[in-house]
């Protein structure tokens, strides 16, 4: 078995040279004997604990990936709980070394954030839910509707373009925490609800009623979603 000065020569040789932060995190890792990587809060199929806490899904798959490949074992990991607004400053600031939250890859969080995407595990879309006593089958009917979204993503930004591009108005109520904004749905704080249609049927399984709740059929946007690190850390 290759050990972990021939895998780093390897990579030195492949890439030309590694950044002073691409080293460190590297060397920081082995060191450790943990990778550290952010997930979401809770979002079943992508990151969140089991029955007994051990953290399940898509996104943590790749962290075990991760912790794989870099220590020759997946339990050598941690998972970082963060939600929307955390996960950036936590990936700039060190606190973790792998962002593998579902998050949508841009060029502007690759430009201005000091960051980078690691490639697209999942193709999503952004979308609306609704209840179906609200009476609508196309979110071209919710003008002037109350809509519930999580500041800090790219859901909020697209759901005000799409709304505008349709010359149409709506009501943002902007709650961080997604369980949160979906008790307020639940609630009738707002007439819809909106994020990646991953998330929406994730979130409509877990109500009391989910026949009750209907997933419209328009797109908001593209959503390529994938882990990122920090500029330098390609490797």
């Amino acid at each position: 078995m290759l050990n972990s000065k021939t895998i780093l020569a390897g990579l030195l040789t492949l890439a030309g040279s590694l950044s002073v932060a691409q080293a460190d995190t590297l060397q920081v890792v082995r060191d450790r004997g943990v990778v550290h990587c952010g997930v979401t809060t809770g979002f079943t199929g992508f990151s969140a604990p089991d029955s007994k806490g051990e953290w399940r899904g898509l996104d943590v798959d790749v962290c075990r990936a991760v912790a794989a490949a870099v220590l020759g074992d997946a339990s050598k990991f941690k998972a970082v709980s963060l939600n929307a607004q955390q996960r950036f400053t936590a990936l700039q600031s060190g606190e973790i070394d792998v962002l593998t939250r579902n998050t949508t890859a841009t060029v502007t969080r690759d430009t201005t954030l000091g960051l980078m995407s690691a490639g697209t595990n999942y193709y999503d879309s952004q979308g609306v839910m609704v209840k179906k006593d609200l009476g609508v089958t196309s979110a071209k009917e919710l003008d002037g509707a109350a809509v519930c979204v999580q500041p800090g993503t790219t859901t909020e930004l697209n759901l005000a373009d799409w709304f505008r591009g349709n010359g149409m108005d709506f009501n943002p109520v902007v709650i961080n925490d997604p369980e949160e904004a979906m008790r307020s749905y639940s609630a009738g704080r707002c007439d819809a609800f909106t994020t990646d249609k991953s998330g929406l049927a994730t979130m409509r399984s877990t109500l009391a009623n989910p026949d009750e709740h209907v997933i419209l059929p328009e797109d908001f946007s593209k959503e390529p979603l994938g882990p990122m690190v920090r500029q330098g850390d390609d490797e």
